[in-house]
């Protein structure tokens, strides 16, 4: 079941955080998954299914790891801009859902919606409607009774943009550090590749993992799966709950 708003990680205590990785698999994905078990911290990786699908070997070990694997589309379009121009939006579920389940191992399917697009723009505002056109068409789609999304975060640093611009994995980790100290807890996005051939090439975050990781070990947060999150759990309970009255 899709939701209206977003679910985020803003209901955690402080010092809690929730690591998720988007748009992978990327080269270094195995080595990224195989290092967080070491660390015995579970994260989630929304993939993109036209990369997972040439790394079933990858979703294998990052469930074989306890890693959770989520659903990131199929291409990575803005969904609003594909629902308003009519375009195939429960396509790009239902493609990387096909590549994805049986790698699987949560109750619920994670969906995170590219970009976090998910609700159009007021008019005249920079504000966003309450109601979601794409929520409402993948719930009436009747296909993803078992699903629950939209993702969302709480701490992002950008990751992307540091590889863009040839910034040390270093500093980027310190820019998280920073970012999660300010906000003090939730949901961690970073990005283990990219829709951008470029920003693929030069991805570091998995060496950034590793700086970032015994920084916040050292700070004192505590790493929990992303279905601990509550706003989260409470959702996939709601998701059960339905798929069970209308099986």
């Amino acid at each position: 079941m899709f939701h209206h708003h977003d679910l985020k990680g803003n209901d955690l205590p402080r010092g809690v955080v929730c690591l998720t990785y988007d748009d992978g698999p990327g080269p270094h994905t195995q080595e990224l998954g195989h290092y967080l078990f070491s660390e015995q911290i579970a994260a989630t990786f929304f993939v993109m299914g036209s990369h997972a699908q040439k790394q079933l070997d990858t979703l294998e070990q990052l469930r074989n790891w306890g890693h959770i694997i989520g659903n990131h589309t199929y291409s990575h379009p803005g969904l609003v801009s594909l629902a308003l121009a009519h375009g195939d939006v429960v396509g790009e579920l239902k493609k990387t859902d096909s590549i994805i389940r049986p790698y699987v191992i949560s109750e619920a399917l994670l969906f995170r919606a590219p970009y976090g697009n998910w609700r159009e723009k007021q008019p005249n505002s920079d504000e966003d409607r309450d109601i979601s056109l794409v929520a409402d068409i993948l719930n009436h789609s009747g296909q993803f009774v078992d699903y629950v999304g939209p993702i969302n975060w709480d701490i992002v640093a950008e990751d992307w943009e540091c590889w863009r611009q040839g910034i040390s994995e270093e500093e980027c980790a310190r820019r998280y550090l920073a970012e999660t100290e300010r906000v003090g807890g939730g949901i961690i996005l970073m990005h283990d590749s990219s829709e951008d051939e470029f920003v693929r090439n030069h991805n570091q975050t998995m060496q950034m993992t590793k700086i970032l990781v015994p920084a916040l070990k050292q700070q004192g947060y505590r790493f929990i799966r992303l279905d601990a999150v509550p706003q989260v759990r409470q959702a996939i309970r709601e998701s059960l709950v339905a798929s069970s009255i209308g099986a």
